[in-house]
């Protein structure tokens, strides 16, 4: 895979309050509705690795759905996140561990639709096509790979998104088109002077522009994956382990 041009490199943003404890003082201090939306949007952040890795367990896609589904209601009506170590480990490893466990007490469960507790806690039905497509493209890899893989490409997603709000904000969103081959790598990178010329900018403010549209994205990835940690000294870590699962 292509390198990624300013991304996953030390520095960047401070660390943040992570999602994990986000949603465990949701579900302690806020009404149960605001708990039950705090956990979806928690949920709908985190689904693609976990469905990646119960597809990988030889699941079709409708039970893959249905264990996913069933997966979050049971760390909603189980209060699994409360009763976790939030002192140490990384949201990544926690997630997976619990699934794993999920999956193997699903034995006792008669039909999929069971195992989801007739829970809709999210729509799957926006990223099933993308999840899917990644799937194929990571055969060579183990289901755990797969599950690691698919969750840098989550954060990586998310900060992307985060960043084209900002530029939409800004009223910049076609600056950002613009520059997205720069930042994501690709087979058809245009040169910076053909760029400069559609956005009508000098060539030494499009680089000035680019640099620091560079950083903006590298702080954007460093927040995200910074919000899935306990500990803030094991973010450089976490994203140099990320970083090479990009290149591989």
């Amino acid at each position: 895979m292509r390198e990624n041009p300013g991304t996953l490199q030390a520095g960047g943003a401070p660390f943040h309050t992570t999602h994990w404890s986000m949603v465990v003082q949701a579900m302690e201090s806020q009404p149960p509705v605001s708990a039950q939306r705090a956990l979806s949007d928690f949920c709908q952040a985190y689904w693609p690795p976990l469905y990646t890795f119960v597809r990988r367990r030889g699941h079709s896609p409708a039970d893959a759905q249905d264990l996913v589904q069933g997966f979050f209601a049971h760390l909603l009506a189980q209060d699994t996140l409360d009763r976790a170590d939030r002192q140490k480990g990384k949201l990544r490893t926690f997630l997976l561990g619990a699934l794993r466990n999920y999956l193997a007490d699903a034995y006792d469960r008669s039909h999929a639709l069971k195992r989801g507790g007739g829970h809709q806690i999210m729509s799957m039905d926006d990223q099933l096509v993308a999840a899917e497509a990644a799937l194929v493209a990571g055969q060579r890899f183990d289901d755990t790979s797969s599950y690691d893989r698919a969750w840098v490409s989550t954060l990586v997603d998310r900060a992307w998104q985060r960043l084209e709000e900002e530029f939409a904000t800004e009223g910049k969103t076609a600056t950002l088109t613009e520059l997205r081959p720069f930042l994501v790598g690709g087979a058809d990178v245009p040169s910076q002077e053909t760029v400069a010329a559609r956005l009508e900018l000098p060539f030494a403010t499009l680089r000035t522009v680019l640099r620091r549209t560079r950083q903006r994205y590298r702080d954007a990835v460093r927040e995200e994956v910074a919000s899935t940690m306990i500990d803030p000294s094991e973010v450089d870590d976490e994203l140099r382990y990320l970083y090479r699962l990009l290149l591989s």
